[in-house]
């Protein structure tokens, strides 16, 4: 199988959870109280390569959170991106570190503070997280040479990471719910192996209505012996106004 035919296998996956997913039901929260001043937020994505390298991207933006009739609408300006990848991926960094995100903003939040879905993939479920996983798993499990896998796995995270920052943001991130989240889906494979994606959100700082000081998503994947994990980290540090 060429890298291009695996590639699209894991297009295949990717594609179908980035629209019409809703989040899943949050138990009873209470009322968002947001900053009244500006807050920066940060958002790093790493993810590792099947030759063990990884790639990390950071995106900085300074927001704001203005009442708005039922909830929250969140206005923001990005600031910064730094990436980092091996040198055989440096032009893609160069497109990440340029990648406009025409319509990021404004984000709109319900009176609990949980992300409002929207039909574009910039922020809504963690879905999207795990199929992209599926994705580098179908990858792994491909009978062909190292040399084509590590080009596919390549060619997939410069697609997922350039399109709207790669993951799903989680609905509740400005407001989590609890403390700790695991999300275990079992997979059975067409070649006949399984394996499984495991989805595991870790909050510090939390406060009643009010916003975290870091959130951690990790996603383990597992097949036949073989174990990989990306990660996604948040961070909220008010602003002096």
């Amino acid at each position: 199988m060429s890298a291009r035919a695996i590639l699209l296998a894991g297009i295949a996956a990717v594609a179908p959870a980035t629209v019409g997913q809703a989040a899943p039901a949050a138990p009873a929260a209470t009322a968002f109280k947001p900053p009244e001043g500006p807050v920066m937020v940060s958002r790093t994505v790493v993810r590792s390569l099947i030759d063990g390298k990884e790639v990390r991207a950071t995106r900085r933006y300074l927001i704001w959170f203005r009442p708005e009739e039922g909830g929250w609408r969140l206005e923001g300006e990005l600031r910064d991106v730094t990436v980092e990848v091996p040198p055989s991926l440096e032009q893609f960094a160069e497109l990440e570190r340029n990648r406009a995100e025409p319509g990021f903003f404004p984000i709109h939040l319900d009176a609990a503070g949980r992300l409002m879905p929207r039909s574009d993939p910039p922020i809504g479920d963690g879905s999207r997280a795990k199929a992209v996983a599926l994705g580098e798993m179908m990858i792994a499990g491909a009978l062909v040479s190292p040399a084509a896998r590590n080009q596919a796995n390549t060619m997939l995270t410069q697609v997922v990471m350039a399109g709207n920052g790669g993951t799903a943001w989680p609905a509740d991130v400005f407001s989590p719910a609890r403390a700790e989240s695991v999300d275990l889906r079992e997979l059975a494979l067409p070649d006949g192996s399984r394996g499984s994606i495991k989805v595991k959100i870790r909050c510090e700082g939390l406060v009643p209505g009010g916003l975290p000081r870091r959130v951690e998503r990790a996603v383990l994947t597992e097949l036949g012996g073989t174990t990989r994990t990306s990660r996604e980290i948040w961070t909220f540090e008010r602003v002096a106004p």
